[in-house]
């Protein structure tokens, strides 16, 4: 912080304006503001550095909140970032305009850190982006390869004394370990407590007051010496974060506990220095030493249970393997090997980092940077794990193993987010803070009402045990864990979701809109009908090479009726909601809609075979001639009927379809009266829909294949990818469904509802115990340690509470 100019006498007190260490008899200045002070030359170039991007709000983060900068040591020590073997282990993602890598930072301590990594696209123009992992150390780092470089950005961080700790091995989802300080800092107070407790002994049994006399006041001197490193130490954590709360405005959980610990100290040092007692040392030990058992035992519990963060372990994103001879099997991502050959079809997630080994890629890495232009890639050239290839199959060899964790990181960029609307969470939290004022105002008021009684001691103790046993914290971890153990449960029945917010977003839903094909239809078991010229041998297998390329339902479905085909495809484009255009051995083909082909005129007639109105109509065109359709008798899904039947007693549903009108009959029969049926819609009419849908302030979910829905699931409130072999789904969807478990729809969101009640019922209890407690506290019937140990028992209480109300939920729903 700056400081006013002092004489020279004083000059050797002068703080440096940036880390706060004492200048030296000369400090150096800057010749525009003399009065702020430096004490070497690497904090003034960062004091600069900050003030020319108008940084300078780091300073009033934390006091000091500079740390030391110590020089860069051998100008050429970063060299080696710049050599293309390093950067390609370091790096996740690399194109022309865009570099992504994740650094472990071990100097982040506290939020002025996190406040200036997060800011260092103003120190560095080439940086797009920083993102801190806060309980990781680690920082994401995106910027722009033709502005900076890596090594321009780490020595960047080494200049402002967050130099990265750098391995040369693959930077992915690392084990959370607890904080090693939180032991040293427990056993410290251990140490002191039982010390303390000892030295306590002749008060607590009243030996002869000779006895007394003659050792109390050394004894009371003693156990100064032992509270104080555990002031000074142990309880350092809970009045850091109770300072930089009051300097954000804001005051957290650990002020009230602060404040109580502060009370029992200071009356404790008064009496020894007076005195006029033996002061109350081994409650304050005591205290801090079962405060933190409580913080220890959170976080192991914490880390027990998990939840959405670790979800990734049971996110089994599949991918087609190639095998002997180009044989294809369907595997989960987590199962593939470096040197193993997998094949990316038309709109298919890229999972491993690879080589391009045939086709032309067109990669979509909208995943990774939010922008959706494809870039192209030979073969020889290495794709990213991530990208989504836009266009003919392509086969790839995998050269990193994928790491689940990084394609859940992509599936919750921010750059698809939504807007949502105030959660459980959210109010929690600010409950929580209110919660802490009313604490505040319980505690003044025992403490007057105590003096008054002219109590001094049962004043102190019931102002001590009203801070520390109240505890909001278990409001905000009623939220986290009940959905987080919705999210496992889920995860069990092949219901993937981003995040346990979806959950919530699903319990408070009031529209369902479902897509037709691919959705209610079972396209893998229709039943599948050529009508017009008749087609060579040739020409299915042009058709046939052509649908491959594919991850369409219908056309997978005609690509395991017609023959085997391995024939090159170019110019391959899928035009959304029409079909397929490519160029097979010369030959132009075109498969999909009457529009697509330019054909007015209506399907021709089916055969007696297949003579129902409830078709699927595939035209195929080979050189602008229009040779015939392919007929698929549409299949609905196993269940359907029960599925929708009892949706429709809770929600209103909707069915958007890019087909004609032939099923509105069997549909309306499905959906009932009040369902609104769509028919013709194009992807841009689907989103259209949606939106007005949330205009009207209807809380919706959308269901579609994940293909040609994209935009309308991005557009809901909850948007559903239905999808038979899990390759197909996007960022705009926020949750994944295996086709099979399609007829646990209506439980599942059932489900979803009863989670919804079992926050609000944590939330009763977390109230209860601390009404419960803190009448009890008020009236001086716990003791501080009684306080402390109940305090922390009643957060995990809620936590096991949550958990197991909602494995009971998942019990009673048959999940």
């Amino acid at each position: 912080m700056p400081t006013a100019p002092a004489s020279a006498e004083t000059l050797t007190h002068l703080a440096c304006t940036h880390c706060g260490d004492d200048c030296p008899d000369e400090p150096i200045r800057l010749p525009e503001q003399p009065e702020l002070h430096f004490c070497c030359q690497g904090c003034k170039a960062v004091y600069e550095l900050l003030a020319a991007s108008n940084l300078c709000t780091y300073y009033r983060l934390d006091d000091h909140a500079g740390q030391k900068v110590k020089p860069v040591e051998l100008p050429g020590r970063f060299d080696y970032l710049a050599l293309e073997s390093v950067q390609s282990q370091l790096l996740a993602f690399r194109s022309e305009a865009l570099a992504r890598l994740t650094l472990t930072i071990p100097q982040m301590h506290c939020a002025s850190c996190i406040w200036l990594l997060e800011n260092l696209f103003k120190l560095d123009p080439g940086i797009s982006e920083s993102r801190v992992n806060f309980l990781r150390k680690e920082l994401t780092v995106s910027y722009d390869p033709r502005a900076t470089t890596l090594q321009e950005v780490v020595t960047l961080l080494a200049a402002i004394n967050y130099e990265p700790q750098i391995t040369l091995a693959e930077l992915g989802a690392q084990p959370h370990h607890a904080n090693r300080r939180l032991y040293y800092q427990l056993g410290l107070a251990a140490f002191a407590f039982g010390n303390v407790m000892l030295l306590a002994l002749p008060e607590y049994f009243s030996f002869t007051e000779t006895l007394q006399a003659a050792l109390g006041r050394f004894f009371g001197w003693l156990s100064l010496l032992l509270a104080v490193p555990v002031l000074l130490v142990s309880a350092r954590d809970f009045y850091r974060s109770a300072w930089q709360g009051l300097r954000q405005r804001y005051i957290n959980l650990d002020f009230p506990i602060s404040l109580g610990l502060t009370a029992l100290f200071t009356t404790s040092v008064v009496e020894v220095v007076t005195q006029t007692g033996p002061g109350y040392f081994d409650s304050f030990t005591g205290l801090v030493f079962f405060m933190l058992i409580g913080k220890w035992v959170q976080q192991r519990t914490y880390d027990a249970l998990r939840f959405d963060r670790n979800f990734t372990s049971y996110f089994p994103v599949a991918v087609t393997l190639l095998g002997p001879g180009g044989q294809e099997q369907s595997v989960p991502v987590k199962e593939l090997r470096a040197g193993q050959r997998i094949r990316v079809r038309h709109q298919e997630i890229i999972p491993a980092d690879a080589v391009l080994l045939r086709g032309a890629g067109q990669i979509d890495y909208s995943f990774v940077s939010g922008e959706s232009v494809p870039v192209a890639r030979q073969a020889g050239e290495v794709v990213y794990a991530g990208g989504r290839q836009v266009g003919e199959a392509v086969e790839l060899e995998v050269v990193r193993e994928v790491s689940q964790g990084y394609l859940t990181q992509l599936w919750n960029n921010p750059a698809f987010q939504k807007n949502d609307n105030a959660t459980l969470e959210t109010y929690a939290n600010k409950v929580g803070r209110y919660f802490v004022a009313i604490t505040l105002l319980l505690a003044l008021g025992a403490v007057a009402y105590w003096y008054a009684q002219s109590n001094s001691a049962m004043a102190l103790r019931a102002f001590t045990s009203v801070l520390v046993i109240a505890c909001p914290c278990a409001l905000s971890l009623a939220t986290p864990f009940a959905l987080g153990a919705a999210l496992r449960t889920l995860g069990r029945h092949q219901f993937y979701l981003k995040n346990s917010a979806v959950v919530e977003t699903l319990g408070r839903a009031d529209t369902i809109v479902f897509d037709k094909t691919g959705t209610l239809t079972d396209v893998g078991r229709s039943a599948v009908e050529y009508v017009g010229l008749p087609l060579t041998e040739a020409r299915q297998r042009a058709v046939a090479a052509l649908v491959r390329h594919s991850t369409h339902p219908l056309s997978q479905r005609l690509a395991q009726e017609l023959p085997a085909a391995s024939e090159l495809v170019t110019s391959f484009t899928e035009v959304p909601g029409q079909g397929l255009r490519g160029v097979v051995g010369g030959v132009a083909v075109e498969v999909g809609s009457a529009a697509l082909v330019g054909l007015d005129a209506p399907a021709p007639a089916p055969s007696e075979t297949t003579a129902d109105t409830l078709q699927s109509s595939v035209y195929v065109s080979l050189d602008g001639e229009v040779y015939g359709c392919y007929m698929l008798h549409n299949v609905y899904r196993e269940g359907l009927e029960t599925v929708l039947a009892t949706l429709g007693r809770r929600y209103r549903l909707a069915v958007l379809s890019g087909d004609n009108d032939a099923e509105k009959p069997r549909l309306r029969n499905l959906f009932g009266q009040q369902a609104e049926l769509r028919f013709r819609q194009s992807p841009q009419d689907k989103l259209d829909y949606i939106a007005a849908l949330r205009q009207q302030g209807r809380t919706v979910i959308m269901v579609g294949d994940g293909l040609n829905d994209a935009g309308a699931l991005q557009q809901a409130d909850a948007g559903i990818a239905l999808t038979d072999t899990l390759t197909n789904f996007s960022p705009a969807c926020d949750a994944i469904l295996e086709a099979r478990s399609f007829g646990q729809l209506a439980t599942i969101l059932r489900f979803s509802q009863d989670c919804l009640q079992v926050v609000l019922a944590t939330f009763v209890l977390s109230f209860c115990y601390n009404g419960i407690g803190l009448g009890l506290a008020v009236q001086g019937r716990f003791t501080p340690i009684v306080s402390a140990i109940l305090m922390p028992i009643s957060s995990l209480s809620v936590m096991v509470f949550a958990t197991l109300l909602v494995r009971y939920a998942a019990h009673r729903r048959h999940l």
